[in-house]
């Protein structure tokens, strides 16, 4: 066959596999053709360039592995089946026509599509952009639901369009590493499993959000912090069900792995988004622990902050990260705090304070350094280091407020010598 082909004008369908595997065809012209087969085209490596002016539906796998096409010409194109263009790495697709109405599954996935547009669509296909590595945009704003994996893998797509979404399927936005989810819309109800990679710190799930999937604002290695209202608690025990934290392993059971506060939720009250609620949560738990946390999160949308007082904070007395961070927020944010746990807190961040604060410098938290200097934890002996330390890290924000910090011991140092 030759490279450049033309199809009869009386051919009006292409038969399921007709040039599957042809390695010599770089161009084909479709006239007539109004139905392309199922793998009508696949693996033919050396096709650059497809006209079909009047396709109208293009089968499972047509183009798959079509690996050197870059450019196709589109009629009035209704239909795409599972596949189509699967693997066609060179394939990018200035604009999708209007005139489609459906598309299979991963119909475009790893092609070089740099956009995608489908307002249209009122759900978009799981897999169907997955690993388009080329994309930085997308508007799905018609689309009510996103399927599991639409966009998996799209590691340049910097911005979506949504609209009156509904439901996010399951790693739809999975490994979109340059994709910081800031807004979500309000009429949301439902997001799957690792739907995302990354979200924009304190981002708040709307009050409309009635399923909560594990591991869904991305991995547990990033941390983060969300907003989410008090209807909504109980639902948000489901971002830790599972395995999919830390798998078990039979042979160690001597302790836990809790390193890092993995997610920080702020609890809101729904009437007047007053905070009622400040929980640290982290990712890497023994299954019990677990089992305990997720039993934590009540039906009537509290949480029993008992937890942490008596159970979690003694269990972490090798681990001085974890146990500074639950110090630090149950003393800021006392919600259901007996004297007892005030008391421990307070005494142990009294005994850990320079520590803590010089930690909290080096990670430019000034949360919990503006904490520890509002209430004098730091000693009057360790300002001077911190100050040192902090200018030699350029740590700007924390230098202004240790020097802050410092004027306020002096100035109580000069009024206890006004007073002897």
């Amino acid at each position: 066959m030759d490279e450049y082909y033309v199809i009869p004008e009386e051919v009006t369908a292409i038969a399921d596999g007709a040039f599957a595997g042809n390695k010599s065809l770089k161009h084909i012209d479709l006239r007539n053709v109004r139905q392309i087969g199922a793998f009508a085209f696949q693996d033919c490596t050396n096709l650059e360039s497809v006209i079909m002016r009047s396709v109208s539906v293009i089968g499972s796998g047509a183009f798959e592995f079509c690996r050197s096409l870059q450019d196709v010409s589109f009629g009035n194109i209704e239909e795409i089946g599972d596949l189509a263009f699967f693997h066609c790495g060179k394939l990018d697709i200035p604009e999708i026509p209007q005139s489609l109405t459906k598309a299979g599954a991963g119909a475009f996935s790893h092609t070089g599509l740099k956009h995608a547009d489908l307002h249209w669509f009122e759900e978009i296909p799981a897999n169907i952009f997955s690993y388009c590595t080329s994309m930085g945009y997308a508007d799905v704003s018609g689309a009510r639901v996103i399927h599991d994996d639409a966009f998996a893998g799209c590691r340049e797509l910097s911005y979506v369009k949504f609209g009156e979404l509904e439901k996010i399927g399951a790693r739809a936005f999975q490994k979109c590493s340059s994709l910081e989810i800031a807004v979500l819309p309000d009429t949301l109800q439902s997001m799957g499993d690792e739907a995302f990679e990354k979200i924009r710190p304190r981002l708040v799930i709307p009050k409309s959000v009635c399923h909560i999937g594990g591991n869904c604002l991305g991995p547990v290695d990033i941390r983060k912090s969300v907003s989410i209202y008090k209807s909504g608690l109980y639902e948000f025990r489901n971002y830790f069900l599972g395995d999919r934290i830390v798998p078990e392993k039979e042979d160690e059971h001597e302790h836990f792995y809790m390193y890092e506060s993995s997610i920080d939720v702020r609890v809101q009250d729904d009437g007047t988004d007053k905070t009622v609620g400040f929980i640290p949560l982290f990712c890497d738990m023994d299954p019990d622990m677990r089992r305990n946390l997720i039993d934590a999160f009540r039906e009537d949308n509290t949480f029993n902050y008992d937890l942490f007082d008596t159970v979690l904070f003694s269990a972490m007395s090798w681990n001085q990260r974890c146990r500074d961070k639950v110090a630090v927020v149950r003393l800021k944010y006392p919600f259901e705090l007996s004297d007892t746990a005030r008391k421990e807190y307070s005494d142990y961040l009294r005994t850990h304070a320079d520590r803590i604060a010089r930690r909290a410098v080096w990670e430019r938290n000034t949360d919990v350094l503006s904490y520890l200097c509002e209430n004098s934890l730091i000693s009057s002996g360790g300002i001077m280091k911190l100050l040192d330390y902090s200018m030699s890290l350029a740590a700007s924000e924390c230098t202004a407020i240790l020097l802050e910090y410092r004027s306020k011991l002096d100035w109580q140092s000069d009024s206890l010598l006004e007073e002897l």
